[in-house]
């Protein structure tokens, strides 16, 4: 009896996955506030069924419209913090006019739509005085 309880306890206690997918569903619209001929907006939106927070930055997705043999792509990521049983919502544009749209979550790392620095050039850098003599 005494080892049927550690084990459960060890299995409790244990890290769940780090895959937010398994918790969180992904949505995709057009977003009907918005009309143009060379955007469609849409409104992503993150679901969680489940009782773990997420960080908005690891909820990446990418959002494709297929239409006339051209496959559009757009690579986008929530801001904030998904709460358990919470949703969270972004809006991303796709460029020209798009009736049909989906979502697919990627990797974070796979996101080419993250943030880089610009590298530093050293003609940037602040120059400093030379003492008077």
């Amino acid at each position: 009896m005494i080892p049927a309880l550690a084990l459960g306890f060890l299995l409790l206690a244990a890290d769940p996955s780090e895959d937010p997918w398994i918790e969180v569903r992904l949505s995709i619209t057009r977003d009907p506030y918005t009309s143009s001929e060379q955007v469609t907006l849409c409104r992503v939106r993150a679901v969680n069924h489940g009782h773990r927070r997420w960080p908005g930055r690891s909820l990446a997705f990418e959002a494709r419209a297929r239409g006339g043999g051209v496959t559009v792509r757009e690579r986008g990521r929530f801001g904030l913090e998904l709460a358990p049983y919470g949703s969270l919502e972004t809006l991303i544009a796709l460029p020209g006019r798009h009736d049909a749209v989906e979502v697919s979550p990627i990797a974070p790392g796979d996101d080419a739509a993250r943030e880089r620095r610009p590298a530093r050039s050293s003609s940037g850098q602040k120059k400093r005085k030379r003492p008077r003599a």
